[in-house]
C-alpha cells in the first residue's frame, strides 16, 4: 500500500512539473518618445544617487582599504610561516 502511495505521489508531482512552463513574456514595444522619457528619468535618478553613493564610498574607503591590506598581510604571513617551517624541516 505504501508503495502504491509513493508511485501515485511521484506521478502527481511529475504531472505538476510538466504543467509548469515559464510564463510567456508579453512583448513590450516602446515608442522612441517613451524610450527617451525612460532614459531621462533613469539618468535623473542616477544623478541624484551618485552624490549619495560617492559620499558613502568616501566614508568607507579607508576602512575597506585597511581591511584589504590586513587580509593580504595575513595571507603573506601564513605563506612565510609555511616556508620557514619547510626550510627548518629540510635543515634538520
Amino acid at each position: 500500500m505504501s508503495n502504491v502511495k509513493s508511485i501515485l505521489t511521484g506521478v502527481f508531482i511529475a504531472t505538476l512539473l510538466m504543467g509548469c512552463e515559464p510564463p510567456e513574456e508579453a512583448p513590450i514595444r516602446l515608442t522612441s518618445r517613451e524610450r527617451i522619457r525612460i532614459d531621462t528619468l533613469a539618468n535623473q535618478q542616477i544623478d541624484s544617487l551618485r552624490i549619495k553613493m560617492d559620499s558613502i564610498c568616501e566614508h568607507i574607503y579607508q576602512d575597506l582599504l585597511s581591511r584589504a591590506v590586513d587580509s593580504l598581510v595575513k595571507v603573506r604571513k601564513m605563506e612565510e610561516d609555511k616556508l620557514r617551517a619547510r626550510i627548518q624541516r629540510e635543515n634538520q
